[in-house]
């Protein structure tokens, strides 16, 4: 009977490792934690599970508050296959109460489904680098040009010299012409002086 009793003890201490072997896949953390009151929108959502996951047999959707569909998601494991999935949070989602709604499955094939609720009064804001735009170079002063006067002189009067200087003086084509009159006149007086005189002698 001893032996019977022991050896039933064997059986079951020898069924212990190969009943965790063949579990499935159960959820052991998130990021953020279900229930969370968050001051801004999380960048993404993190579902930590006890045994890696088949790649791609992952389903993610995010819920309203009313539990109404918002939007199917993707998600990714890292490493995949693995036992983490991340799950990108829409940067577009106004604040609120939300759930993700998960359904995997793990290396045995058995699905596992469930979700995490948290929600956040505020969007997170991007942080945007001010941008330093390059000081322009100082251009240099230009110095003014003293507009040069051209020393050059026109070799020909122009005709309104030439006319004001006409109107000053005499003209030259007129000189012979009254010098020979007045030496005809003077010569005519003479000739008439020495005819009066010799009449009035005799």
């Amino acid at each position: 009977m001893r032996w019977f009793v022991a050896l039933l003890g064997a059986a079951l201490l020898l069924m212990v490792p190969v009943s965790g072997a063949a579990g499935h896949a159960s959820l052991t953390s998130t990021d953020p934690a279900d229930g969370s009151e968050l001051a801004v929108a999380p960048a993404e959502v993190t579902l930590t599970f006890s045994e890696e996951l088949l790649n791609e047999l992952v389903e993610v959707s995010i819920l309203d508050s009313a539990g109404d569909l918002v939007m199917a998601t993707e998600a990714e494991q890292t490493p995949p296959p693995g036992t983490d999935v991340i799950v990108p949070w829409p940067a577009d989602l106004p604040p609120g109460k939300y759930s993700v709604a998960f359904r995997v499955v793990s290396e045995d094939g058995h699905p596992v489904t469930g979700q995490v609720t948290f929600s956040y009064t505020d969007v997170a804001t991007p942080t945007v680098e001010p941008t330093v735009e390059p000081t322009p170079a100082a251009e240099p002063e230009s110095t003014p040009q003293t507009p040069q006067t051209s020393e050059a002189t026109d070799t020909e009067p122009s005709p309104e010299l030439i006319a004001a200087e006409d109107a000053g003086q005499p003209n030259n084509s007129l000189i012979g012409p009254l010098l020979i009159a007045g030496a005809v006149i003077v010569g005519l007086g003479v000739v008439i002086s020495v005819i009066m005189l010799a009449r009035s002698r005799q």
